[in-house]
């Protein structure tokens, strides 16, 4: 605790963020203390319960960390932490309404609902889909859904974030359900 002592006096912000940009781990220890109580208190009036709360404040610790060359120190620490959060919170309720949309047309029980005879037709339109898709597209749905990978590992893969992987996925989807569509329609006529 003496160490951390050294983070306290008149330039203790300053001090402290050049620390952590340079990997001071007794840095990192402190900043948390001080900050995560501070942080806790207004994502637990922001989100459902204290589990999401606390989850939202250790990702803001995570970005703000991994983000923090970007700081030009404009504002307060925690002014810029608290900004960090609050574009968390808006991903987490984002991916929350994106996730219920999604789980209610999901790809797999969307196919599931056709009316197909066998497995061997499904299985031949989906390969006609997917070989009518876009080659990004296709490969993504092909990592998530045969390859059964996260969208964390999909991200790391194709060096992506995670947020953009998602929204790729989602309009991926959205083309394997217009071109399936569009492919029904080619057989009904």
């Amino acid at each position: 605790m003496q160490n951390l002592a050294r983070f306290v006096g008149f330039s203790e912000e300053k001090v402290l963020i050049e620390a952590l940009k340079n990997g001071d781990e007794l840095a990192v220890e402190y900043w948390f203390k001080k900050y995560r109580p501070k942080l806790q208190k207004i994502a637990i009036t922001k989100l459902p319960n204290s589990t999401v709360a606390a989850e939202i404040v250790q990702e803001t610790f995570i970005s703000c960390l991994q983000t923090l060359n970007l700081f030009k120190g404009k504002s307060s620490l925690l002014t810029w932490m608290q900004s960090v959060m609050r574009h968390e919170v808006a991903d987490y309720y984002r991916k929350r309404y994106a996730k219920k949309f999604i789980q209610t047309i999901p790809l797999s029980d969307f196919l599931l609902e056709q009316n197909y005879k066998d497995a061997a037709s499904s299985a031949e339109l989906v390969s006609i889909v997917l070989k009518r898709m876009v080659k990004k597209n296709r490969e993504l749905l092909l990592r998530k859904y045969v390859d059964c990978k996260k969208v964390k590992e999909i991200a790391l893969e194709i060096g992506a974030s995670v947020k953009s992987v998602e929204s790729d996925l989602f309009r991926a989807r959205q083309e394997f359900r217009s071109l399936w569509l569009k492919l029904e329609l080619e057989n009904e006529g």
